[in-house]
């Protein structure tokens, strides 16, 4: 009996997506999932397109909806997508539009139709992914996002970015950092090197992970290789990642003449051992809503140079305290602090002891109670005001707004 009004007091949470993309997005919302205390919490996913790169990854015992089969698209199927959509809707008592645009339509518009509470998870800027995007974006967007009860942020560059673009309320505004699993990496960095990557264990190598994106930069990454290499520091480049960039950046690479020294992998299910054998970690990136890769990166105890780009490499950073930071765009700046790292051991050193304690503000146990006390407060269960005043004043990884 006991059991049984457990079972019933669960908060039952629908998480939805695009797809289980190979994508940074997906796996920390994967990992939050498999965080949530299953006494607490029940969740569910409902997923757009089948996507199997994830597949292997979902945590035990969730249920997973699917509105679109191998190759079908909306049109094929225009009654299944809102049907299956409402059908999960109506059995949760909370709905996260886990990406930001689509999926939180999404969950925006089941929240409509069901009167389920939902929340935006908004992981990027989206100054710059609205510059990528139809002008429908931005109405649509400040339609759905304006009505929902909670906006949750990876960082405070991405809050701010939003709130200067759309008149929305402050106090229903959250910032959480990305929880990241941290010993699950370090695990799997144990795992041999692909047999492609012996080089790393004996030349110097650069590693840049994420997709093949102009948002990536890294054109911007594969010049200041080529300066480096002119300069006479001998080491390798690895870009690991797929996108539609890839033919530009095989030209540059061809126009450069540093064929011999970048490798372009593709995608890897298992990029740690690259990260545990690498010299340095670069993001070049433009633009960012968090840029969690930094903190797998520090994670796995190697140096990390970064972009001061919107809106996460600062804060993670912590203004260039944990890892060195270049502005966008600027390829010899880029060169220069790679450099360092490459030749001076004591920097080398310094940023990946920096780093190391630097990861501990994102592991699990700091931010996944954060969202549980976010997702009580927007399913209204009991005494919610007093539970986030005590997770905010422990807090010194992301920030709670209070409603």
């Amino acid at each position: 009996m006991t059991e049984a009004i457990q079972q019933t007091a669960r908060i039952k949470v629908l998480f939805v997506l695009e797809g289980l993309y190979g994508r940074g997005a997906e796996r920390v919302t994967l990992g939050l999932i498999a965080r949530l205390d299953r006494r607490q919490f029940e969740p569910s996913i409902w997923i757009l397109r089948s996507e199997d790169a994830l597949k292997g990854e979902l945590p035990p015992g969730v249920p997973v909806t699917v509105a679109l089969g191998p190759g079908q698209r909306i049109r094929h199927a225009v009654t299944r997508v809102p049907a299956t959509l409402l059908a999960a809707a109506r059995q949760a008592d909370v709905i996260v539009g886990a990406v930001e645009l689509m999926p939180t339509y999404f969950a925006g518009l089941a929240s409509l139709f069901t009167r389920t509470p939902a929340l935006a998870w908004v992981r990027n800027d989206l100054s710059h992914t609205f510059s990528e995007q139809p002008a429908w974006h931005r109405f649509l967007s400040r339609l759905i996002y304006a009505r929902l009860p909670r906006l949750v942020f990876v960082s405070r560059g991405t809050r701010e970015t939003l709130k200067r673009l759309q008149p929305l309320r402050p106090e229903r505004l959250s910032v959480v950092y990305n929880p990241i699993e941290l010993e699950r990496i370090r695990a799997s960095s144990t795992h041999p090197l692909p047999d492609w990557a012996a080089f790393m264990q004996i030349r110097p190598t650069v590693l840049g992970l994420g997709r093949l994106t102009t948002q990536k930069g890294f054109d911007t990454l594969i010049r200041a290789h080529a300066q480096l290499r002119q300069q006479g520091v001998v080491h390798d480049l690895v870009i690991a990642g797929e996108g539609e960039e890839q033919a530009a950046l095989e030209r540059l690479i061809e126009e450069l003449g540093v064929q011999d020294s970048v490798h372009l992998p593709g995608y890897l299910s298992n990029p740690y051992p690259l990260l545990k054998h690498a010299s340095a970690f670069a993001l070049s990136s433009r633009w960012e809503g968090l840029g969690g890769v930094i903190v797998e990166a520090m994670a796995c105890g190697i140096p990390v140079v970064a972009t001061d780009c919107p809106s996460g490499p600062g804060e993670i950073l912590e203004g260039g305290w944990s890892g060195q930071l270049v502005p966008v765009d600027d390829a010899p700046a880029l060169a220069a602090a790679l450099g360092r790292v490459l030749t001076q051991p004591a920097v080398s050193q310094h940023f990946a002891a920096l780093g190391l304690r630097r990861a501990e503000a994102f592991a699990p146990s700091a931010s996944v109670p954060q969202w549980e006390a976010v997702l009580r407060a927007v399913a209204g269960q009991g005494e919610v005001n007093r539970e986030l005043e005590n997770v905010a004043a422990n807090d010194t990884h992301g920030e709670l707004s209070l409603p």
